[in-house]
């Protein structure tokens, strides 16, 4: 007998929220929306109340390379920053911000709990701001150039690679070949 795989259900009562301004990719648990202890909707509550403990914001220069499903965020990131834009490879990682996933991670990837810092422009002003929303993290260790990845998505099971064959892939003629889709189990 086998023993079978625990299937990944997203927990509904935490998705994402994702919005991409600039190079900073904010990444915000919506149980916030939902638990505001008996506060009345039109009371502002200030950031230092409720941002840090339901955000985390990641510096990243490439919206395609950004991906939401459900509790899980996935993204690229250079491997070595210091090489050109053209000759740079990319490694994925991807974020599970669901409180089962850190609480019973169950050996797959690290627990990040500490806080991390971003300096962003606020209405016009730099500000540094330090978020901590807990989450596990997993790095693939493969390698992807910067000509070979178009985009990328995420499900349930799966990372799905779509991989332009553009200009680095010919066919026999020397035609440029169309992109493709990979995908790879999680």
């Amino acid at each position: 007998m086998q023993a079978q795989q625990p299937m990944y259900i997203s927990d509904t009562n935490q998705r994402l929220l994702c919005t991409i301004a600039s190079t900073s990719v904010f990444i915000v648990s919506t149980s916030i929306f939902f638990d505001l202890d008996g506060m009345v909707v039109a009371t502002p509550i200030p950031w230092n109340r409720w941002g840090p403990p339901n955000t985390r914001i990641f510096d990243h220069d490439d919206e395609r390379r950004v991906h939401v499903s459900g509790n899980r965020v996935l993204q690229t990131f250079p491997v070595d920053s210091s090489v050109d834009r053209y000759h740079m490879e990319y490694m994925l990682r991807m974020m599970d911000f669901s409180s089962l996933a850190v609480t019973n991670r169950r050996g797959l990837g690290r627990v990040v709990k500490e806080p991390s810092s971003v300096q962003c422009s606020v209405l016009g002003k730099f500000e540094v701001l330090t978020t901590t929303l807990p989450y596990v993290e997993i790095v693939r260790d493969r390698k992807f150039g910067s000509g070979q990845l178009e985009d990328i998505r995420l499900d349930r099971d799966r990372i799905c690679v779509i991989k332009d064959g553009g200009y680095l892939e010919r066919d026999v003629a020397g035609a440029p070949q169309p992109s493709r889709l990979e995908v790879i189990d999680i």
